[in-house]
């Protein structure tokens, strides 16, 4: 059972991590948080050594959101197209959140970090190396069967999908127009069912 102070701490964490991932997880003042989790200023920092240390924790959870709505989009889907398929039609809902609220939490730490804050740019960078490794499995693993075509190199599909799709989260939330992403998403399903192996005559 948890308690109360890993109850309080939880759900700073989850209001935190909706808070910076619309707002900036470096450029949210500390007053923002305050009013978005109505824990004073002595309050956060008994449950976060720095502000720092929150960041981290709210851009680990929003990343952890995530990965659960591909990994359960994945549940039961076998064929690697049809993976890839599940995965984009999860990515985006036809809404302008997607896929959480403030857009990509990976590309927004990414952006926001560049190259001034080394530990931020370095969680980003983990967490995009772990969607990049996942689409090269599904990939790899639809070659080894036969389910995809000879001659498809596994890293160049998982970045030119995250590419498109990244991109297309971008330009929704900019614009706050989800015909960005359909236009997109229209595309990776021509662009996977391409991908797909054909039976043998």
């Amino acid at each position: 059972m948890t308690t109360k102070g890993e109850r309080t701490r939880a759900e700073i964490i989850r209001k935190s991590a909706e808070l910076m991932n619309r707002h900036g997880y470096l450029a949210a003042p500390i007053s923002a948080v305050i009013e978005a989790t109505g824990i004073q200023k002595g309050g956060l920092y008994r449950h976060f050594d720095s502000r720092d240390a929150l960041v981290e924790e709210a851009l680990g959870y929003a990343i952890s959101q995530v990965r659960e709505r591909f990994r359960q989009a994945l549940v039961g889907v076998d064929h690697a197209c049809d993976r890839l398929l599940a995965i984009v039609h999860a990515h985006g809902n036809g809404s302008t959140e997607l896929p959480f609220a403030g857009g990509c939490p990976i590309m927004n730490s990414a952006i926001e970090s560049d190259h001034a804050h080394s530990a931020l740019r370095r969680q980003a960078q983990e967490a995009m190396a772990g969607w990049l490794g996942l689409l090269v499995r599904i990939v790899e693993g639809g070659l080894r069967r036969g389910e995809i075509r000879a001659g498809v190199v596994p890293q160049e599909i998982a970045s030119t999908l995250t590419a498109c799709m990244e991109g297309a989260v971008m330009l929704t939330h900019l614009y706050g127009d989800p015909s960005h992403w359909r236009a997109a998403q229209r595309h990776l399903e021509q662009t996977i069912e391409q991908l797909r192996a054909r039976p043998q005559r």
